[in-house]
């Protein structure tokens, strides 16, 4: 049954990726700018024989259902296209920066998740106390401070002020980056056995995963709190504490445990959160990942990387929520059957 689920879910990945180009295809015609002039210089665009060479060079002369069927093709070919900003495959492109992000996400979900669930359990086993206060207020700076500003804030104060931080970058500029095997500074400088990298990569990794994680940990404390304050009225919960069971046992084994599934789900909405919100932390922080890709092929109108970022972020997402729905099955045996 499992196996069944778990085919049926793949098999919806199919359709949602098509939708996804089609819109992402449908929102880059919408953008009143012509992608020609963006790629020539000032001079160049008022010369109409240029201007056209470069639409036929990349297929902007075609009208707009040809243009995204031979898009497809290409795609189904596993060719992404070619960005006009780098010169260089989206395909190449995006195994350079992705793993950038995700070694950006992976710390800022940890972070997330080690100061949001025990906040969540903290704010509901002292409801409307002054602990349950204090940890509503914390979630709710998580979730209501924007990201840009979040970020400029702390590089204002931690590394320029402060100065015991490092600043935006991936790695101090003095140290040479280790060769690349996963495009992850920390593994590759680990598998290279190159300490001082390992550290300064480790040490830049602190200001904006904690920005980048923020959201995501007001979101699961406030998630985590409303489900277990929920699940603490149930009768299940009045007999465990009337059988003699100490407070910490019920909270854990009992009240966390059936109030896995709304956390898990916050889980899972806090990650393609994080994958959102790299637009703007990569920018801030000058970290080289598809987020700061995507924001500076955008500013250029240019539609093949647009559309390559949005398809692996949402491929990513997709992949995050199909791991979300077959946890609930280990979670809870109901669903199983």
């Amino acid at each position: 049954m499992l196996l069944s689920f778990l085919l049926r879910r793949l098999l919806v990945i199919i359709p949602v990726l098509f939708l996804i180009t089609l819109l992402g295809f449908i929102v880059t015609l919408l953008i009143p700018t012509d992608p020609a002039a963006m790629m020539l210089s000032e001079k160049a665009a008022q010369n109409e024989e240029i201007v056209r060479a470069v639409r036929a060079r990349w297929g902007l002369d075609k009208a707009p259902h040809e243009r995204y069927l031979l898009y497809m093709q290409h795609l189904l070919s596993g060719d992404l296209g070619e960005s006009y900003t780098t010169k260089r495959p989206v395909k190449e492109d995006l195994k350079e920066f992705f793993p950038a992000t995700v070694e950006l996400a992976i710390p800022a979900t940890l972070f997330a998740l080690l100061v949001g669930i025990p906040l969540g359990i903290i704010a509901a086993v002292y409801k409307d106390r002054w602990l349950d206060h204090i940890s509503r207020f914390i979630s709710l700076i998580g979730v209501s401070l924007p990201i840009f500003w979040l970020g400029l804030l702390a590089l204002s104060f931690f590394y320029a002020y402060l100065d015991v931080l490092p600043g935006p970058g991936r790695l101090n500029s003095r140290i040479q980056a280790p060769p690349r095997v996963t495009g992850m500074l920390t593994i590759d400088s680990l598998m290279a056995g190159n300490i001082e990298a390992f550290s300064s990569a480790l040490q830049h990794l602190i200001l904006p995963s904690l920005v980048l994680g923020l959201y995501g940990m007001g979101l699961i404390t406030r998630i985590t709190r409303s489900a277990m304050v929920e699940t603490m009225t149930q009768d299940f919960v009045r007999t465990a504490r009337s059988k003699g069971l100490i407070e910490r046992v019920v909270v854990i084994k009992h009240v966390l445990r059936n109030a896995a599934i709304p956390t898990v789900t916050a889980i899972g909405l806090a990650f393609g959160s994080l994958m959102a919100g790299a637009v703007m932390t990569e920018t801030i922080f000058a970290w080289p990942g598809i987020g700061r890709y995507a924001a500076d092929t955008a500013l250029r109108t240019d539609f093949a990387p647009i559309i390559g970022v949005t398809l692996i972020t949402a491929l990513v997402y997709i992949l995050v929520n199909l791991l979300v729905d077959l946890s609930y099955v280990l979670l809870d045996p109901r669903i199983r059957l």
